[in-house]
């Protein structure tokens, strides 16, 4: 299930060192080859926001093998493509199919496992969806080297296919176990949002998304000022890829030992007062190449640690409404993660790189404040557990 939901941010950026090759084969300027990519985010976000609900309507496998089989038709779309607009049809085919994978398989962990049980299966899924991005660039540069940069969507619909096959020999329907069935109604969807608690995490899924990304498209750019060629910048990638490596798999045994709820209250103070201290660090002109390796280390740990904390929290806060609940959260999460190239290029450009730093600082402040105010998990023993607002 976890492999189903690695395929979606891994196929968000297996092309993306061949984007000039790409315009240039489609005859697409550089604004219309990144649609491609920004496209397949919203797509992403708005789906997910419609598949939970649906799986808890119709049952997790009647909305994943579906899903599946249309990520590997607009593969097969992209695969053989000779104009951009058929390339653009098959990346809007490609993420209506995948967001089925990301949806479903946190529901069906939630189905299946109990609540003591679920931070280390989550720690699995956390791992995967963070590995999509991560080796989806090294696959498909492999792939154009060696063989040409469509390969790369061949290599997709194999590998969901394999996903499909697998899941259908394999997968049981996990719904009735979870109590769920409730029809898609926007009063399954007012209850997931009216809950405190749940709205806490979907602020910070949004706002952890967002400074992710902006790390990822403004990174190259802060470690340019050292000198570096594109070999050292991406190399530049390499703490924050750690951290976040490290924080996933140390999640497995702070979950053993600390509530999820505590884990999520330091871990987004932690990651606020992280990003102020690069503010701080760029507009003082004091930032070196060591201080950025810390910075992003540091953020990669905590963001890794707090996000199994983050899936299994929601998940032990709804039964009929699961997937519809990782539906919403994996919608802002997406969101998140489109806003953030946008919205810190426009505040770089009108106030300067410093001011992007300083507002996913406040951001992220702001975040872990309601997390303070308003997170509770009903499955945590009431010796550990801390009234909101403490």
């Amino acid at each position: 299930m976890s492999t189903a939901a690695f395929l979606g941010p891994f196929t968000q950026t297996v092309y993306v060192p061949s984007l000039v090759e790409i315009g240039g084969y489609l005859h697409a300027d550089m604004v219309l080859v990144n649609l491609t990519i920004s496209i397949f985010t919203v797509i992403l976000a708005l789906s997910s926001f419609i598949v939970g609900p649906l799986a808890d309507a119709r049952g997790r496998r009647a909305v994943l093998l579906p899903g599946m089989l249309a990520f590997v038709a607009g593969s097969l779309i992209c695969l053989f493509a000779n104009s951009y607009w058929a390339f653009l049809a098959g990346r809007v085919v490609q993420a209506c199919g995948i967001s089925t994978g990301s949806v479903v398989a946190a529901a069906v962990i939630g189905d299946l496992y109990a609540p003591q049980e679920r931070a280390q299966a989550m720690n699995t899924y956390q791992l995967l969806v963070f590995l999509g991005p991560v080796f989806g660039p090294i696959v498909g540069g492999l792939v154009a080297g060696y063989l040409h940069w469509q390969w790369a969507f061949g290599v997709l619909a194999a590998a969901g296919l394999a996903v499909a096959w697998y899941n259908a020999a394999l997968l049981p329907e996990t719904l009735a176990r979870g109590g769920g069935g409730n029809r898609l109604t926007r009063a399954g969807i007012g209850r997931v949002i009216g809950n405190a608690s749940a709205r806490s995490i979907l602020l910070i899924g949004f706002s952890q998304y967002y400074g992710y990304y902006v790390f990822l498209v403004f990174l190259p750019r802060l470690a340019g000022q050292f000198g570096l060629g594109s070999t050292g910048r991406g190399f530049a990638f390499v703490p924050l890829t750690a951290g976040i490596l490290i924080g996933i798999s140390g999640a497995k045994r702070w979950l053993g030992h600390c509530p999820g709820t505590r884990i999520m209250r330091l871990a987004s103070y932690a990651l606020a007062a992280d990003v102020l201290l690069l503010w701080l660090l760029v507009a003082a002109r004091a930032l070196s190449l060591p201080a950025l390796c810390g910075v992003l280390l540091i953020y990669g740990l905590l963001l890794g640690g707090s996000l199994p904390a983050q899936s299994t929290l929601l998940v032990n806060l709804f039964t009929a409404e699961r997937a519809t609940a990782m539906g919403i959260y994996n919608f802002t999460r997406f969101m998140g993660a489109a806003a953030g190239p946008l919205l810190g290029a426009f505040i770089a450009g009108a106030f300067g790189g410093a001011a992007m730093w300083a507002v996913l600082g406040a951001l992220l402040l702001a975040s872990a404040w309601v997390i303070q105010r308003a997170l509770t998990d009903p499955f945590e023993p009431a010796s550990l557990r801390q009234r909101p607002g403490l």
